[in-house]
């Protein structure tokens, strides 16, 4: 939860940028548009294959038109669904692709570091942390860290065990054995990751993103009982997308309208109102008339983590985000209210005191239909509010 300056600070942006109070929305216009470093996931680099090595080039050079300003960081990740032995030849390959690309060169790759492998055959989550805490796959890590090195990137960031609060190849578990598992192996990656960069020729800079997921019912304790400490981490980052998930007020289930002071009786009601949409990311339990956390804990929200940020005086990023994905009642699909909100809470968090080091936009369909740039993608307000506060706006 935010401590209260903060929380105030925040509160006063939402208000600006959401119209709840007209006659501050206008000074707080130029609050809400810094100008973030930005990175961009569109896909991948391939050098084996020109049609598919063509798309990826296109789809950059059409997220940099509809945003008038160019990623600097590329967002890529090893496949968790392959062993882990696997991983340094698909580090190879991509680390490759990337340098033949004549988009991809130009850009920092932001490496997603597994802490575990869903393959057949592979161990428990849990036996992998221990494995990796206990220096096993070392040659692995070492190998994944060299093959950017060997094709002449000089500077990495690495996302270490990314989403680790939510379930999938990384979740930390629940238990304190299990979390205390991923913390170790955590600190002993970075360490390894550290010490391989410095040993490349030349010297590699590489930056360590700690990084759990924004997401209701995720239980907060527990994510901030996974970080690993100060001195293993560079960047703390959060990933956040515009589903929402609220809580039912009664049963059966009714949602508070922050806007109207009204009951809503379904989800894509309450959703329809971008009033609620930015309560809800902002507060994400919260039920009417004040508690801002219903759910004893568990929801895990993008302030919380920006907070942790400023407590440890760490330069914060976001690695991930996308507004609306399919419209199937957890969101609405050409949402400008998301970005809008977005760029209010970062820029509020900078009048407190943090370092942003970048936002990385999911403008793709992998994982979602999250992508905006393309008129195809049906989602005009949408790219014009990313332009407008992670871009250049059109003069």
């Amino acid at each position: 939860m935010l401590t209260p300056p903060t929380q105030r600070i925040v509160a006063t942006a939402m208000v600006a940028a959401f119209g709840l109070c007209p006659a501050a929305a206008a000074g707080a216009a130029a609050a809400v548009k810094p100008p973030f470093p930005l990175a961009v996931y569109v896909g991948d680099p391939n050098g084996s294959d020109s049609n598919a090595e063509a798309q990826f080039v296109a789809d950059y050079r059409n997220f940099t038109l509809s945003m008038h300003a160019r990623a600097t960081e590329l967002v890529t990740y090893i496949d968790y669904t392959q062993s882990v032995d696997m991983w340094p030849s698909m580090s190879s390959w991509s680390a490759w692709s990337t340098r033949k690309s004549t988009v991809g060169s130009k850009l920092v790759p932001l490496l997603g570091l597994p802490l575990s492998s869903t393959a057949a055959g592979s161990p428990t989550p849990d036996a992998q942390f221990q494995a990796f805490a206990n220096g096993s796959y070392d040659a692995q890590v070492t190998q994944v860290i060299a093959a950017w090195g060997q094709q002449g990137f000089r500077h990495l960031v690495v996302r270490i065990g990314w989403e680790m609060n939510l379930t999938g190849p990384n979740y930390a578990g629940g238990d304190a054995q299990t979390q205390a598992d991923w913390v170790a192996a955590f600190q002993h990656v970075s360490t390894l990751v550290r010490s391989t960069a410095a040993t490349q020729t030349p010297r590699m800079r590489v930056e360590i993103v700690w990084n759990p997921a924004a997401v209701n019912w995720s239980y907060a304790p527990a994510t901030t009982a996974l970080y690993p400490g100060d001195d293993y981490v560079d960047i703390i980052g959060v990933d956040v997308y515009g589903d929402m998930y609220p809580y039912a007020d009664a049963q059966p289930a009714t949602y508070w309208d922050w806007d109207t002071g009204q009951q809503d009786a379904t989800v894509p009601q309450f959703i329809a109102d971008p009033v609620n949409r930015a309560h809800y990311w902002t507060y994400p339990a919260a039920l009417y008339p004040a508690d801002l956390d219903a759910s004893a804990g568990h929801a895990q929200s993008f302030l919380s983590i920006l907070d942790f940020a400023l407590q440890h005086h760490k330069t914060f990023a976001v690695p991930e985000c996308g507004a609306g994905n399919s419209n199937a009642g957890t969101d609405v699909t050409d949402d400008a209210t998301f970005p809008q909100w977005l760029s209010a809470q970062l820029a509020a968090g900078i009048q407190a005191g943090l370092s942003v080091g970048f936002v990385g936009i999911w403008d793709s369909n992998a994982g979602g239909n999250y992508a905006f740039s393309y008129a195809a993608d049906g989602k005009p307000t949408e790219a014009a509010a990313w332009r407008q506060y992670f871009g250049r706006p059109a003069q």
